[in-house]
């Protein structure tokens, strides 16, 4: 697989999910706002923690 066909299907797959992404937050933010931005925090405190551990565990 050359590198050229690699790099164009990472970056329609980003292009695509980027795009729904965009799209599914301009319908959902109105609904869950706050209680969205928190969730997310969470979630990210969680996954850094993780990798923190995972570095610092071997």
């Amino acid at each position: 697989v050359s590198i050229v066909t690699t790099a164009l299907a990472i970056g329609c797959a980003t292009f695509l999910m980027s795009t729904l992404g965009i799209m599914v937050g301009r319908f959902i933010g109105p609904l869950l706002g706050k209680r969205a931005e928190i969730l997310g925090g969470i979630v990210l405190i969680g996954i850094g923690s993780e990798i923190l551990w995972s570095h610092f565990a071997g």
